[in-house]
């Protein structure tokens, strides 16, 4: 158990690494795309716009830090993009993958943890391979990745028998009525699926053949261009609403 849990974390802490290379990349041709197209398309304050007006205030005062800076620049660049020939999107993905990293740790994990740790709960082992990833996503704070997140909650949705780990999961997102609401409905889950398979934020992206219809197709499931309230950021910020 020991060994595969250091194959865990060495993979983790590989994929973190990657990740940071990827995100000084992509913030090097953000840059670059705002100072190309900015003053000629007044690109910037047209999204501040939409942003704005697509999420109510109470959602947006919920966003992460550099939420809604994290939407401007994957649209800027996504903009930008939609001339090209050669689209290569991995920017646009790399932002919108920041900030649902940064929404399901806000809104789901960081209070998954503080849950468990309140009940004083300790979850009996199972040799599974979920299990042992949310025992480290709760125990050693790793990220509880999108593609995690939706096994967990399609097994949840299913009423399938629940393992320790995930049992805890489920009453987690049951003490929270609007959480609970969100997490398992079929649009959350169609949505999540829709980005899940198209692998944009997995291996599509980390081996470069990301392609246009890749990029827009997760960037549908994840913003709908800002007329879909059915998509997965309107969703999970709406699940932040006061329930308790």
């Amino acid at each position: 158990m020991d060994n595969q849990n250091n194959i865990l974390e060495k993979e983790n802490k590989r994929l973190k690494h990657k990740l940071e290379i990827a995100q000084k990349w992509m913030q090097s041709q953000v840059s670059w795309a705002k100072n190309t197209i900015q003053n000629k398309w007044g690109t910037r304050d047209g999204i501040e716009q939409k942003i704005y007006k697509f999420f109510p205030a109470e959602s947006l005062s919920n966003f992460p830090n550099n939420g809604v800076e994290n939407i401007i620049s994957a649209e800027i660049i996504f903009e930008h993009l939609l001339s090209w020939e050669d689209f290569d999107g991995i920017s646009v993905i790399i932002s919108y993958g920041k900030i649902l990293d940064q929404m399901v740790e806000l809104y789901i994990t960081k209070w998954l943890r503080k849950y468990i740790s309140k009940n004083n709960t300790s979850p009996k082992y199972v040799n599974d391979p979920l299990e042992k990833s949310l025992r480290l996503i709760i125990e050693k704070k790793f990220t509880f990745s999108l593609g995690r997140l939706y096994q967990s909650l399609d097994i949840i949705s299913k009423s399938k028998e629940l393992t320790p780990y995930l049992y805890e999961f489920s009453k987690y997102i049951k003490s929270r009525a609007f959480l609970w609401e969100v997490l398992l409905s079929k649009s959350f889950l169609l949505q999540l699926k829709c980005v899940i398979d198209s692998h944009a934020l997995t291996d599509k992206r980390h081996t470069g053949t990301l392609s246009k219809a890749d990029t827009i197709s997760a960037r549908n499931a994840i913003i709908w261009d800002f007329k879909n309230k059915e998509c997965i950021l309107y969703l999970l910020s709406s699940s932040q609403k006061t329930d308790i």
